[in-house]
């Protein structure tokens, strides 16, 4: 069977082996490890200023601690920098073979993010080597996001004074945010900010599974944007099915695992085995890392 007819299904099943079969015991398997304790999991929720380094660039962006300790109706996790976010950036800024080899991170590819945070540091960090790169998050997140966007923007603007072209309209061009709450609204308005023919290659979950009460919309949010850009069900762009990657710090198992049936009910998944993975995300460093792909690339939308 020729490369252009192999499904990213396919590769998968080639490349990771056996899709897991069973959310309970894949819970079991990763919360009976010696898990260290990284609490709940912030970098520094006092901090307002953070800077942190990503492969040899510096980012610096502005928090909220104020917003984070408030009882806003918006949800206020994603007010701060979570620490697998960093590490996730770090690891996708390599290029990880596990996910070339499945043609879904390139220099040509369109990524959609979940839950972004006002960093929006992965799509910040990725956004020098895609094509498009869309961050998602609660409007109220995203009001904050935008801010420090144009931060970041003029930050690296201002690193590049030898060489006019890499002005930030190029940037900005890439890099997109736009509000997308998981119970309210749909993801076909993220139409608006993919390019007119984009297949979604990759759809990122960033420390997303935290709340038992959003595990169901959240899942059908990855549906819903599964079907709206990755062929599914045409046959002739069988490979465009979109790769969903779900990077989470290990909290609550009875959590996580409902996550996984719900996921599961809809999608094929692995977990990426610790040889492929940067030693700071492998599990026993209290982080997993899975991917997933909708079960013959069909789902029901809502």
């Amino acid at each position: 069977m020729s490369q252009s007819t192999i499904s990213r299904l396919e590769l998968l099943h080639t490349l990771l082996g056996t899709p897991l079969q069973d959310a309970e015991e894949e819970t079991f398997l990763l919360f009976s490890q010696d898990i260290p304790s990284n609490n709940l999991g912030f970098v520094d929720a006092e901090a307002e200023t953070i800077e942190v380094e990503i492969a040899g660039q510096d980012y610096t962006f502005q928090q909220s601690p104020g917003l984070l300790k408030s009882n806003s109706v918006g949800g206020t996790t994603g007010a701060v920098l979570w620490k697998v976010t960093p590490l996730l950036a770090s690891w996708l800024s390599s290029f990880p073979s596990v996910l070339t080899d499945l043609h879904t991170l390139h220099t040509s590819s369109v990524i959609v993010e979940l839950g972004c945070g006002l960093t929006g540091l992965i799509g910040r960090v990725l956004s020098r080597s895609v094509r498009r790169y869309v961050l998602t998050d609660q409007p109220l997140i995203v009001k904050h996001l935008k801010a420090n966007l144009i931060d970041g923007a003029l930050a690296d603007t201002s690193t590049c004074t030898k060489s006019k072209k890499k002005s930030t309209t190029t940037k900005q061009d890439v890099l997109q945010a736009m509000p997308l709450d998981w119970e309210n609204d749909a993801a076909t308005n993220l139409k608006t900010s993919l390019p007119a023919d984009a297949e979604i290659d990759l759809l990122i979950l960033c420390d997303c599974v935290y709340n038992e009460y959003l595990v169901k919309p959240l899942v059908q949010t990855c549906v819903d944007t599964c079907m709206l850009g990755s062929g599914a069900g045409d046959r002739s762009l069988r490979g465009k099915q979109t790769v969903v990657l779900v990077a989470q710090q290990l909290r609550s198992d009875v959590i996580f695992e409902l996550f996984l049936e719900t996921m599961m009910e809809k999608f094929e998944m692995w977990r990426v085995p610790e040889e492929r993975l940067a030693v700071n995300l492998a599990p026993t460093s209290g982080y997993a890392v899975h991917l997933a792909v909708m079960k013959n690339g069909r789902g029901a939308s809502r």
